[in-house]
């Protein structure tokens, strides 16, 4: 071999070792500035030195400060800093291995074939692919720009993650700015392939929490309004202090709603909010303006003062009943305003108050001035001698005396619609309670108090105007305890409370009629009370143990009372009341209350032969199944967590809100049902009482069951039924819901086949967004 030969094998040789390189060596290339190194790792890395390339194949993978780059095949071109990346064919050439995914901070996009400039930020995505807080983008070209912007052609949107969609919106053109919004034009809407709306333009929100926007509007039809779309509007977030939102609800039949909400609040020093509905009502022979105004506000001015106020004003007695599926609302007939404050004095205990409070009855046309104004002054328990400090048991006995003090203006008027009279009523009320608590052997409570109560009125309905009273009460008392040990299975100790009590009570009242505020007129004593009460508690606590767990509950208690009136003209002994309740375990949990006279029915006493007079049992049984990976099953608004700009505000077109949280025939019929994941459960409750009047007797007496059960993980039927027992045999109300998981959609059906809110309901809404939905209903609160 000549000696160029030689040479060129040498060369040949070097190229080979330096410009094929494994991946683990991981090289850096290093840049002008520190800290902008680039990272690349592939199974083979190869350097063209001339055109200044490096080509990464296989699990490549490029890191440049907080960008990162993995892809099949990866092309650095130094020069130009440009960055390419696409994936690789699979060993059948069919299909593509190791597409491109692009990292970014949060941001994170895959696709078939990607270009990167390092020095501008910008780039190109084909068939681009992202996912960001639940929610998947696809589109055929994205492109990149800077490190705030991205821009997207037919990009589609949606929170449905299978690979052919079952819903999205299709955008011809989009521009997401990174933790903002996504501003989309040309926007169709697709169940499935089949587009059901367009808008020329929509306002989608990237970043979490409150954020201005378009609100998602819904579709619905009920038998009242035809076909209806409500939560058309925008809501306005300039702030953190506060918000306002817009949004109308149009219908086929009925005119149109519009509402309007304004709220704000700065944390520990104020928050409040103004909502107004108005509804264009063409439902009847002609059109009605109907107007609802709502305002509250609450404010602290300092650490011990606050000030509160709320309104409520309608010009329809029936602006609620055809706008809100709230059950309080609709049944609600009375519009209420008031405005307080109060002002505390921590140190002395003292505090005061003052209200003014108006009720309007919508049906009566009455208005009510309860407390207008109301002042109140209060001196809360205090020390008669000596500060307020703590004092050893040890101390003087006179320092144990306490004294409070209050005293209440007040002024309330009325007034009525003819032929109803006006009233109006000023009373001054004071009271002084003095009383003191002792234990002179160490195991006996003492507790002597004393009460006086004056009032002093004015009225145009009342000639009494000055009431006075007092009361003077001896109490005494003491807790007793049985422990038993028995180390039977988990039981491990039992604890029985005794706890006795008697109090003996001396009161008298007297009134005043005519004069001027109590004062003149003429003075009528009452005769002396005296009356002495007797009161026993048992109390009985189980504690048991399984392994580690140690577990203290109460099983049962039993109570007992009755009493004696000293001063009462016939039958002195007063009736022995009893109650009880059982709980051994947290499915189980039965209640008992008795009264029994000790007088027989001609009026003779009877001690040892009480007679019934009332029972009532309460009985109430849970029991549920298959705990572990499926959880619990829970009833929940369809509107997330916080606030939610698609609010209801009280009115809520009729079409949303004011979701229950009980299940059962006084459940709201347009509650929803959330969460799949209990196989089944079943309560019972059953309720009878027993009332005896003279020689009259009646029963009452009815059955509440429900059960709901999984037969499939996304599946979900709930059923309750009321029976009355007695005094006739009837199904008062009944209900049947039906929940079915459709993976990124969710479907309800509700029927109610009796009673006030008789008939049906049904929506179906995106999971993800509950506020598009389509829903339907018949009945219910009269429509």
């Amino acid at each position: 071999m000549n000696t160029c030969n030689k040479t060129q094998a040498v060369w040949l040789v070097l190229f080979l070792l330096f410009a094929i390189t494994p991946g683990w060596c991981q090289p850096v290339l290093p840049q002008k500035a520190a800290g902008d190194s680039i990272v690349f790792d592939a199974d083979e890395v190869v350097y063209h030195v001339q055109t200044r390339r490096v080509e990464l194949i296989g699990n490549a993978t490029l890191r440049y400060r907080d960008l990162q780059l993995k892809a099949g095949h990866i092309t650095y071109d130094q020069n130009s800093r440009h960055v390419t990346a696409r994936a690789l064919p699979d060993s059948t050439g069919a299909k593509t291995v190791e597409p491109p995914q692009f990292t970014r901070g949060s941001e994170k996009i895959s696709g078939e074939y990607m270009v990167y400039d390092l020095d501008t930020e910008r780039g190109n995505v084909r068939d681009g692919r992202a996912s960001h807080q639940r929610k998947h983008y696809r589109g055929a070209r994205i492109a990149l720009d800077g490190q705030k912007a991205m821009n997207a052609l037919d990009l589609s949107l949606s929170t449905c993650d299978r690979d052919h969609v079952h819903y999205d919106f299709l955008c011809k053109n989009v521009r997401i700015l990174q933790n903002d919004k996504a501003i989309g034009r040309s926007v169709t809407f697709r169940i499935g392939p089949i587009p059901v709306f367009w808008v020329p333009f929509f306002v989608f929100p990237v970043k979490r929490g409150r954020q201005s926007g378009l609100l998602t509007p819904g579709v619905g039809s009920n038998s009242r309004d035809g076909i209806f779309v409500h939560n058309l509007g925008y809501y306005f977030a300039p702030s953190e202090y506060w918000d306002a939102t817009v949004k109308s609800t149009l219908r086929e039949r009925g005119g149109f709603l519009l509402e309007s909400r304004f709220a704000y609040a700065r944390r520990n020093r104020f928050s409040g909010s103004m909502d107004i509905g108005y509804d264009h009502d063409t439902s009847g022979d002609g059109t009605a303006h109907n107007w609802r105004f709502n305002l509250q506000h609450q404010q602290r001015i300092n650490a011990t003062t606050n000030i509160r106020g709320n309104g409520q004003f309608s010009t329809s007695t029936n602006f609620d009943r055809r706008n809100s599926n709230n059950l309080y609302r609709y049944l609600n007939r009375q519009l209420r305003s008031s405005f307080s404050f109060d002002k505390r004095w921590i140190e002395s205990g003292r505090s005061i108050d003052g209200s003014l409070t108006y009720y309007r009855d919508l049906r009566t046309k009455n208005n009510s001035f309860q407390g207008f104004p109301r002042l109140s002054f209060r001196q809360n328990r205090r020390r008669i001698f000596g500060g307020n400090e703590p004092t050893s048991v040890t101390g003087p006995w006179y320092r144990a005396f306490y004294y409070g003090f209050s005293s209440t203006l007040s002024n309330s008027f009325a007034r009525n619609p003819d032929p109803a009279p006006n009233t109006e009523r000023v009373s001054l009320q004071n009271r002084v309670t003095v009383n003191s608590q002792h234990r002179p052997m160490g195991w006996l409570d003492l507790t002597p108090g004393f009460n006086f109560n004056e009032e002093f009125i004015y009225s145009d309905t009342d000639s009494t105007t000055r009431r006075t009273s007092y009361n003077a009460v001896l109490s005494s008392g003491t807790t007793l305890y049985g422990i038993f040990q028995p180390q039977i299975g988990r039981l491990r100790g039992i604890r029985h409370r005794f706890q006795p009590r008697m109090n003996f009570n001396y009161n008298q009242s007297g009134s005043i009629f005519q004069g001027t505020m109590g004062f003149g007129g003429n003075r009528n004593w009452d005769d002396a009370r005296r009356s002495i009460n007797f009161n026993i508690g048992n109390t009985f606590e189980l504690k048991t143990q399984r392994g580690d767990d140690v577990r203290r509950f109460t099983l049962a208690t039993l109570n007992l009372s009755m009493g004696y009136d000293f001063d009462a003209p016939r039958q002195k002994w007063r009736p022995l009341r009893t109650s009880a309740s059982l709980k051994p375990d947290r499915r189980v949990d039965v209640r008992i209350a008795m009264t029994h006279t000790l007088y027989d029915s001609t009026g003779q006493r009877a001690l040892l032969r009480p007679r019934m007079q009332n029972l009532t049992i309460t009985s109430n049984f849970r029991f549920s199944g298959g705990q572990g990976e499926r959880g619990n099953m829970v009833i929940q608004s369809a509107l997330p967590d916080g606030y939610d700009p698609g609010y209801d505000a009280g009115y809520g077109g009729g079409y949303g809100g004011g979701y229950g949280t009980d299940f059962g025939f006084e459940r709201d019929l347009y509650s929803d049902f959330g969460g799949t994941s209990q196989p089944w459960r079943f309560n019972l409750s059953h309720y009878i009482a027993m009332r005896r009047f003279g020689n009259t007797t009646s029963k009452t007496s009815w059955v509440k069951a429900d059960v709901g059960i999984n037969p499939r993980q996304f599946i979900r039927i709930d059923y309750s039924i009321n029976i009355d027992v007695l005094p006739d045999a009837k199904i008062s109300a009944q209900s049947l819901s039906l929940y079915r998981n459709l993976h990124c959609w969710e479907a309800r059906f509700s029927w109610y086949p009796a009673g006030f809110n008789k008939g049906f309901f049904f929506k179906i809404n995106i999971k993800d967004i509950p506020q598009i939905k389509f829903e339907h209903r018949r009945g219910g609160f009269g429509i």
